[in-house]
């Protein structure tokens, strides 16, 4: 499947089950399978999605997120030459790119919780941040926004966000979540129905707090999932579905002037 979303000269790139598991965690790969074979295999996987999309699969680049307070950390020039095959161990939250490091990609291997990311058009700037359902609860949805208005002065009118494929509200516990502790966020996107089960629905609380940040071009991926079977999900995995069992890649780069159509593309899903 291939969609486009005029962007300006952003791409957005989700890759799903046909590119195969996009990490290295042992549990992905049979049993045995050393770390530098993962390693091997999952850079063969990253070329390819370059090649489909049209950036060097070299240059991507993830956070790890370990602070979990909205911090954001931004690759630059200098940063890509130090670390010319990406990924890097990079502590912060939330990263930054701008239209100075054209076919740089940020992102992050996901299931069902969506990556968030603001654009600012004008001064071509991007943030993402991966938003797991804690994530979210701690408003990191908003903190991606933030990061633009904080260090490089954007405006509201200026921003443009996508949140990328992630679980719809087939999403379900057998128990009021925990990490849900702003229960006013979530009146609304937590449901119980009448088989005690309760859904979640993360877009419903994403969108909300992209909208309390002032931001009003919002475009959401139509893809569940939970219930589309070309992506993986650790929920349908959880439930009996091995084939489910893996990771996705959600994020964005700036497109190459010299390597494709800047003013067209750019939204596309396999």
């Amino acid at each position: 499947m291939i969609n486009n979303i005029r962007l300006g000269n952003v791409g957005i790139v989700e890759t799903g089950i046909s590119y195969g598991n996009m990490n290295t965690a042992a549990r992905f790969y049979p049993e045995g399978t050393s770390a530098e074979e993962r390693q091997r295999i999952f850079m063969e996987r990253r070329m390819k999605v370059g090649e489909d999309f049209g950036f060097d699969g070299h240059k991507m680049f993830m956070a790890d997120q370990t602070d979990k307070c909205g911090t954001w950390f931004e690759i630059d020039e200098d940063y890509v030459e130090a670390n010319p095959n990406g990924w890097s161990d990079i502590s912060e939250d939330i990263l930054v790119i701008t239209d100075r490091v054209p076919g740089v990609v940020i992102g992050h291997p996901v299931a069902d919780c969506p990556v968030v990311m603001a654009f600012d058009r004008v001064r071509r700037i991007a943030a993402i941040g991966h938003c797991s359902a804690d994530l979210v609860d701690k408003k990191m949805p908003m903190s991606v926004v933030e990061a633009l208005y904080e260090s490089y002065h954007s405006r509201d009118q200026d921003i443009a966000a996508y949140v990328s494929m992630c679980a719809g509200n087939s999403w379900t516990y057998d128990s009021y979540p925990k990490w849900a502790t702003d229960e006013r966020m979530w009146e609304e996107a937590i449901t119980l129905d009448k088989n005690g089960l309760y859904h979640i629905d993360l877009k419903k609380v994403v969108r909300q707090q992209l909208l309390d940040r002032n931001i009003s071009k919002i475009i959401m991926s139509p893809i569940d999932t939970i219930t589309d079977p070309e992506y993986y999900s650790n929920s349908a995995a959880f439930n009996g579905n091995s084939a489910k069992s893996g990771r996705n890649f959600a994020g964005t780069f700036f497109v190459d002037k010299e390597k494709g159509p800047h003013e067209k593309v750019l939204y596309r899903s396999r």
